[in-house]
C-alpha cells in the first residue's frame, strides 16, 4: 500500500470514528430526552398550575368536611336477610349515633339486594329531604343513592359484591371540628408523568379485594404505559367515569411518608390515547380517614418501586 493510500485509510478511519461517536452521542441524547419526556410531562405555567392545585386541595378539604363523607362516619353495618331494626338503642341491629336520634327510627327489610325502609310512627325522618314513607332505598351502586336523615344522623345503603349494609354518619361528629386539614407533599412538576393508554377491546368487571376484606366491584378498562423515575410500568386502569381513568397504587413511601396506598385520576386524550399521570393530585382513600369503609387495594402491577413524594400525606388526625 502506498503512503498516500495509507494516509487516506487513516483519514477514513478517523472520520468513521467521529461519525460513530457523534451517532452514539445522539442516541444517548435521544434516550435521555425520551426518558425525561416519559418522567416529566410538559411543564405548566407555574402560577396557573399552583392555583389549579390549590383549588383542588380546597375542594378536597371541603368534600372531606361534608357530612356523609368519611370524617363523619359512625358505622358500617352489614344487613342480614329479613327485618333489621335501626335507631339509637344499643339493642338495634343498626345503631345510629347523633343528636336527636330516637331509640327506634324504623326497620330495614332486606330481600336479596332490595332494601325497604319502614319508618317508625311519629319519627321525624326524611328520605332525600322529604318526609319518609315506606320506600325501597336506592343503594350507592346508583349514581344518586337515597339519603335518610334523622336528627344529626344520616345513612345510606352500601352495596358490595356479596354484601349489603348501612353506612351511617353524624353531621355533628367531633372529628369534623377537630380536622386539621390535608397534609401534602410540596408541589413538584417533576411528578407530572406522560403515559399512553391502551384500552381493552371489552372492559372487564371484577371483584377487587378491599382493605376491609369485603369485595367491591370495579371495571378494568385498559392499562397505561408510563416511566416513573426511570423505571417503566404498565399500570392497570379502572373506569373513573367522565372520560377519566382511576388508579389505585402503592409506592416505596407507602406506610411511611404516605398512607398504605393512594388513588389517582387521569383524563384520556381520546384522539391520541395520551395520558398525564400527575401524582401531585394523588389522594388518600376513605379508609385513611375512617375504619367504616371499603377501599380497593392496588393490584401488583400498580406497585411503584420508588418513593412517590407527591400528593397527600397520611392524615394528621389519624385513622378513627
Amino acid at each position: 500500500m502506498s503512503t498516500n493510500d495509507l494516509s487516506r485509510t487513516r483519514q477514513l478511519l478517523v472520520i468513521a470514528a467521529v461519525v460513530i461517536a457523534v451517532g452514539a452521542s445522539a442516541i444517548a441524547f435521544r434516550t435521555a430526552r425520551d426518558r425525561t419526556a416519559h418522567f416529566t410531562a410538559a411543564r405548566r405555567d407555574t402560577a396557573a398550575y399552583r392555583a389549579e392545585w390549590e383549588t383542588w386541595t380546597s375542594k378536597r378539604t371541603k368534600a372531606l368536611l361534608t357530612p356523609g363523607r368519611p370524617l363523619s362516619y359512625t358505622a358500617l353495618t352489614w344487613l342480614h336477610p329479613g327485618r333489621n331494626t335501626i335507631g339509637s338503642s344499643a339493642r338495634s341491629d343498626v345503631r345510629l349515633v347523633g343528636l336527636g336520634v330516637p331509640a327506634t327510627v324504623g326497620t330495614l327489610i332486606r330481600r336479596e339486594d332490595e332494601i325497604r325502609f319502614e319508618p317508625a310512627a311519629g319519627v321525624a325522618v326524611t328520605i332525600d329531604s322529604l318526609p319518609a314513607t315506606s320506600t325501597i332505598l336506592r343503594t350507592d351502586a346508583d349514581s344518586l343513592p337515597s339519603q335518610v336523615r334523622v336528627g344529626s344522623a344520616g345513612f345510606r345503603i352500601a352495596k358490595r359484591v356479596d354484601s349489603i349494609g348501612v353506612r351511617a354518619w353524624d353531621a355533628e361528629h367531633p372529628v369534623l371540628r377537630e380536622f386539621k386539614g390535608l397534609s401534602l407533599f410540596p408541589l413538584d412538576q417533576r411528578w407530572r408523568v406522560a403515559g399512553r393508554f391502551t384500552p381493552l377491546p371489552v372492559p372487564r368487571t371484577f371483584a377487587a379485594l378491599t382493605e376491609s376484606g369485603v369485595a367491591e366491584e370495579y371495571e378494568i378498562v385498559g392499562s397505561v404505559d408510563a416511566t416513573v423515575a426511570g423505571t417503566p410500568y404498565t399500570l392497570t386502569a379502572y373506569d373513573g367515569g367522565k372520560n377519566q381513568l382511576f388508579f389505585t397504587f402503592a409506592d416505596a413511601s407507602s406506610g411511611e411518608e404516605s398512607y398504605g396506598f393512594r388513588f389517582l385520576r387521569a383524563k384520556v386524550d381520546s384522539a391520541t390515547n395520551s395520558v398525564i399521570l400527575d401524582f401531585n393530585f394523588a389522594y388518600n382513600p376513605d379508609c385513611a380517614f375512617s375504619k367504616f369503609t371499603t377501599c380497593p387495594l392496588p393490584p401488583p402491577e400498580n406497585r411503584i418501586r420508588t418513593k412517590v413524594l407527591a400528593g397527600e400525606r397520611p392524615p394528621q388526625n389519624g385513622l378513627r
